[in-house]
């Protein structure tokens, strides 16, 4: 609409009426019914509403010019808005679909983890071998000889883990937040704070744990046939995995002399000598055996504390009349 057309002062008051609904006045005929719908269109958006017998007419048609101006403008403005919309809603699509694309066909950042530095620390054959390993963590390994144990410089995950092939005493940082997990050939031990001794040395036919403090978590690895459910060992008790079968066997005593590798403390109560045997061959790393079976099922008692292994052989077969043969590093005890 056209609102700088010149209006006839005879037409405002018609107009007005007009707007307002009001009759005709049939003084001045019919106004242009085009004018009249654009006139009552934008009266209709401007919200007005007079009557004409209580309007001025001047008044009124100065106010509708206004409002129409007004409304012109706001359309425009309007317009303008949604045009400016529209183009950013499409930059913000072209946007999103690059972003998306970028995501899809980047190259994904590789994280590089710099490898852990694993450390070993291994043992010979001799008894004065057996070495103190503080480890990372600050806990404490005692190695036996024919021994080694494998460890991170760092503890950097949620695990603390160490590999032992061979016997080791164990005083464990506690840290519940962080277990400790041992691995050996044929078995695993997981513990949060506790001091315990494992023997694992990989020609034995056995795996044995036993607890001095705390409590630990025993099972196979899975290289040992069968299928058998890990066991929870207490201080004061012994657990024993049978390579052969995979079997777990809880004791409730500790193995005796399980320590006297690094005691030197040995005690022998009605203790087969095949038994004995065995422990003076792991405490001092010497090769002896009872001449035949009869040999090994005698009983023997006795207490040793500080003695070099000469010594307590000498006594050995002195009580029992046996006579001591060396063959190369091979000590046998045979009847005389």
């Amino acid at each position: 609409m056209n609102t700088k057309k010149n209006i006839l002062p005879e037409d405002e008051n018609q107009r007005t009426a007009y707007l307002n609904g009001e009759p005709e006045n049939p003084a001045h005929g019919n106004p242009d019914y085009s004018e009249n719908n654009e006139l009552t269109d934008a009266w209709e958006k401007a919200g007005l509403g007079f009557s004409y017998s209580a309007a001025d007419p001047d008044t009124a048609w100065n106010n509708l010019q206004q409002k129409i101006i007004k409304s012109n403008h706001a359309s425009r403005s309007g317009m303008f808005i949604w045009q400016f919309m529209k183009y950013a809603a499409a930059i913000l699509i072209f946007a999103g679909i690059g972003i998306a694309a970028f995501e899809i066909f980047r190259t994904p950042n590789q994280v590089i983890e710099t490898p852990v530095k694993m450390l070993t620390a291994a043992t010979g054959a001799h008894p004065a071998a057996v070495t103190k390993i503080i480890l990372p963590d600050g806990s404490m390994v005692k190695l036996n000889a024919n021994s080694s144990i494998e460890y991170p410089e760092k503890f950097v995950s949620g695990t603390r883990h160490v590999k032992l092939s061979g016997e080791a005493f164990f005083e464990v940082t506690k840290d519940s937040l962080h277990p400790f997990r041992i691995e050996t050939t044929h078995a695993a031990v997981e513990v949060l704070g506790t001091s315990f001794n494992v023997s694992a040395y990989p020609e034995a036919d056995r795996v044995e744990v036993n607890v001095e403090t705390g409590k630990v978590r025993f099972s196979s690895n899975g290289i040992v046939p069968g299928e058998h459910r890990p066991a929870v060992l207490y201080a004061g008790k012994r657990g024993l995995l049978r390579i052969s079968d995979g079997e777990i066997v809880k004791s409730e005593i500790l193995t005796p002399n399980y320590a006297s590798w690094f005691t030197k403390i040995i005690s022998f109560q009605r203790t087969p000598l095949s038994e004995v045997c065995k422990v003076i061959g792991n405490t001092y790393q010497v090769n002896i055996r009872p001449g035949n079976p009869d040999i090994g099922r005698l009983l023997y008692t006795a207490n040793f504390a500080d003695l070099n292994s000469e010594y307590i052989i000498e006594v050995i077969a002195r009580t029992h009349h046996l006579q001591i043969r060396k063959y190369g590093d091979e000590i046998i005890l045979a009847k005389r």
